[in-house]
């Protein structure tokens, strides 16, 4: 189905009338991969360390979205709200991830000062649109704002400054520019509409677009991770 949605799944569970089990459980597989890639992560290194707390958060905001999903007849928009802020989260540690390798050190503090003022603005406009939002509004409403949000951040820390990194330092930088690449179809399929199934909608292939896209961020983190830390020079 394209341009519109399937009914939502009802789930009930003790009495529980739940909805969308199929994105909860697609959100509960990114925190297990989130988590594993959190500990897999050796944080040798400021940028190791940063790429570890976006893993974390990443998994937590997936979570909670899917509980948002779960429970949406109960807590409504607000019951989205913690994962749409954690997603915010998240990208900002990619941003300071990826700054904190910039050569001019004075530079670097003014970069890392912008990415910190750009995550509290966009926090404060997404609870300021939480507040206006009604529960007869399209909970997607409420995506917005972490998605332009991800679309700047990401799109300026993985993929400008991994082809400039990669062609100024190390090949490896690639596999950043390359998963960002990879998320690019979420637009068109979020913004389309296309739902391949009841139970594998427009939100569950956005899921897996995102484990590739993750996966090879991962990739990238553990190639350079030796050659970072001497950079870094920060001891485990």
């Amino acid at each position: 189905m394209i341009g519109r949605d399937f009914q939502k799944i009802e789930w009930n569970v003790g009495g529980l009338e739940l909805l969308e089990p199929n994105a909860f459980f697609g959100d509960v597989i990114i925190l297990v991969v989130s988590l594993y890639f959190y500990r897999r992560i050796q944080k040798a290194s400021v940028f190791n360390a940063l790429w570890a707390k976006f893993y974390l958060c990443f998994g937590i905001s997936f979570i909670l979205g899917g509980l948002g999903h779960l429970l949406y007849n109960y807590c409504g928009l607000w019951g989205k709200a913690p994962s749409w802020l954690m997603g915010i989260t998240a990208t900002f540690y990619v941003e300071q991830a990826m700054l904190s390798l910039w050569i001019n050190a004075r530079q670097k503090r003014t970069l890392l000062k912008i990415s910190q003022l750009k995550m509290i603005v966009f926090m404060v406009l997404e609870i300021g649109l939480l507040l206006r939002l009604t529960s007869n509004q399209d909970p997607a409403i409420g995506l917005l704002i972490p998605t332009l949000n991800s679309i700047l951040g990401l799109g300026f820390s993985l993929g400008y400054l991994g082809y400039y990194y990669q062609r100024k330092s190390h090949d490896d930088f690639k596999y950043f520019w390359f998963g960002s690449l990879v998320l690019l179809p979420n637009a068109v399929v979020q913004g389309m509409k296309i739902n391949l199934h009841p139970w594998f909608d427009r939100n569950d292939l956005s899921h897996v677009l995102l484990l590739i896209g993750v996966s090879i961020y991962f990739v990238g983190v553990k190639k350079l991770s030796d050659y970072i830390a001497q950079m870094q020079n920060m001891k485990p």
